[in-house]
């Protein structure tokens, strides 16, 4: 509520104030009124609803103009500030329409786990899980589209899961705990260890996960580790490495995020330290050349192409496929999980 005296003012004053109010979205013929009829009372105070939505209009005025002006600093720096929407901060209430979406997912999964050769699938509701999965990711910390696996991929990782049916899972990054809870929501009965140097980004430790502040290759796993093994690499180091440590392991699949041919590679290159994902590896063309070079602002940036090593990693590699993507089912675009069946080491 606001108050506003009217006794003694002069009608330029009083439409000045008027004018103020209406800028606001206030109700000018209202506050007109109770004004006039104040006029014989001049300590009556005037009482003022302020709808709700003024305020919230205010602040997100404020935003705006600061969201501009920043940006318009950062600009500068080939820098600008975007806004967070939160995944799935909108979508559907009509169950019409929540379960096409379930079921179109569904069916998209089905087939692909049907006809991949990387694994042999046990048989689950597949249509059940997607819906399950979905409201709880509503309830989850994970939503935050900057940084992790979103949606679509937390969903594949939880579908992979239940369909693999492992007795043990590895996750290599943990960063803010989404993946680790969403293999966990696939497969409860398995055994999950989630390794990252950095522990400060967990958002939520999902009861059953076993977190450990350290390099997965350097964890002696002892007998653990077997034909119902899993692995999900997403530690932005060599792809190929730790598709190696894997074979090592004898782990029979593995999940890798962040894969893409060399181009898109190159435009999240921090110097090379990520590279060669698995697309390099099964680059056949790549391998003719010595090195990689790109433009990287007013640097230019190169990486040697070790072929033999490429090799190495791609001799390992028994099956792979892409997960399909999913996208324009829910509006969420991340590239799609690369899935690889590796050979038994011997």
């Amino acid at each position: 509520m606001k108050a506003l005296n009217c006794a003694g003012e002069s009608r330029t004053a009083r439409n000045r104030s008027v004018f103020r109010l209406q800028m606001q979205h206030w109700s000018c013929n209202t506050l007109q009124e109770r004004c006039d009829s104040s006029e014989s009372d001049p300590k009556k105070e005037i009482p003022i609803d302020i709808p709700p939505g003024c305020v919230f209009d205010k602040v997100m005025d404020i935003k705006l103009v600061a969201y501009t002006s920043i940006n318009r600093v950062l600009s500068a720096f080939g820098m600008c500030l975007n806004p967070i929407v939160l995944d799935f901060k909108k979508y559907p209430l009509n169950e019409t329409i929540q379960n096409a979406l379930f079921r179109e997912f569904a069916v998209c999964a089905d087939e692909w786990l049907r006809r991949q050769d990387c694994f042999q699938p046990v048989s689950f509701d597949v249509e059940a899980t997607v819906r399950e999965f979905f409201f709880s990711y509503l309830e989850s910390p994970f939503r935050v589209p900057v940084g992790g696996s979103r949606f679509n991929n937390l969903l594949w990782l939880s579908l992979l899961a239940r369909a693999f049916d492992p007795a043990v899972i590895i996750e290599s990054g943990t960063f803010k705990g989404g993946s680790s809870w969403a293999l966990k929501f696939g497969a409860p009965n398995a055994e999950v260890w989630s390794f990252d140097i950095v522990h400060s980004q967990i958002k939520l430790r999902t009861p059953g996960v076993q977190y450990r502040k350290q390099d997965w290759s350097t964890f002696d796993f002892g007998e653990r580790l077997g034909k119902r093994a899993l692995a999900y690499f997403d530690d932005h180091m060599d792809q190929a490495r730790r598709l190696l440590e894997a074979h090592e392991r004898n782990i029979p699949l593995a999940i890798f995020d962040d894969d893409c041919p060399v181009v898109p590679a190159l435009l999240r290159a921090r110097r090379g330290m990520t590279f060669p994902k698995i697309e390099f590896v099964l680059n056949e063309e790549l391998r003719r050349e010595k090195e990689i070079v790109w433009k990287s602002g007013s640097r230019t940036l190169r990486w040697s192409v070790d072929a033999g090593y490429l090799d190495r990693a791609r001799q390992v590699i028994a099956v792979t496929e892409r997960l399909p993507d999913t996208s324009l089912m829910t509006g969420i675009h991340q590239a799609p999980y690369r899935v690889v069946k590796i050979k038994p080491h011997s």
